[in-house]
């Protein structure tokens, strides 16, 4: 059985799984803040701590969590550690938002 758009509803399931995901890392104002930072470019703990003004554990905890969701990356570069969005749809998601709240 297909629905809407011969899409299966099999993988409507899986897109709504991924999409419910994606909606809870952003119900949190402060993962929200951390995302919109990424989304405009690669940025250290340190960083996001400034930018933010969370502490580094804070930083450090809600990077480890959107990083086990598979919604960011890290890159080592020396002693530091840099994170990026790793979905581009996530980062046009981001800027939708960002276009109509800011």
């Amino acid at each position: 059985m297909t629905a809407k758009g011969n899409m299966s509803v099999e993988a409507m399931e899986q897109k709504c799984e991924m999409v419910a995901q994606v909606m809870k890392a952003l119900s949190h104002p402060k993962r929200l803040l951390i995302l919109c930072h990424l989304a405009q470019g690669e940025r250290s703990v340190s960083q996001l701590e400034c930018l933010t003004g969370l502490s580094q554990s804070q930083v450090s905890q809600f990077l480890k969590t959107m990083t086990l969701q598979g919604l960011i990356q890290a890159r080592n570069d020396g002693s530091f550690k840099y994170f990026s969005v790793v979905d581009k749809e996530l980062e046009r998601l981001l800027e939708a938002l960002h276009q109509v709240y800011c």
